[in-house]
């Protein structure tokens, strides 16, 4: 799946967001709280409605950047059943981001349409809320 996304804050701005997990958690819609495990890996304690019944899980991801590219890359794996791949880059368009964002699902299960739903509403949030930081 690939998402396009307008910000309006700088590429060094928007990657600062995207690699400090303490900035992240402060600016997404339903993770709610972050632990450093060691190094670039993390513990990340997420909360989803399932219709009207609100679902807690926790999960392990790993976060990588690169400041001369722009780009940054981080890995998943919900529940030993979801591995989930989300790379962005980031250009500059004057004082603007334009945040480039692939996000690949490996699963056994037939949730993918479902999931695909899930981030695009849950990432258009996440960087209008880092354009509003």
């Amino acid at each position: 799946m690939n998402l396009v996304h307008l910000v309006k804050k700088s590429p060094d701005f928007v990657f600062g967001y995207l690699t400090d997990m303490q900035k992240f958690v402060s600016v997404h819609p339903v993770i709610f709280k972050i632990e450093n495990l060691k190094g670039r890996e993390y513990l990340v304690y997420e909360k989803l409605k399932l219709g009207f019944i609100p679902y807690s899980f926790t999960y392990k991801v790993t976060v990588e950047g690169n400041e001369e590219t722009r780009m940054v890359l981080i890995k998943a794996t919900v529940m030993k059943l979801v591995n989930i791949e989300m790379i962005f880059k980031l250009e500059a368009d004057g004082d603007n981001c334009i945040v480039n964002e692939i996000i690949n699902f490996k699963t056994i299960l037939p949730v993918v349409s479902i999931m695909s739903n899930i981030f695009k509403e849950q990432h258009n949030q996440l960087f209008m809320n880092i354009g509003a930081a």
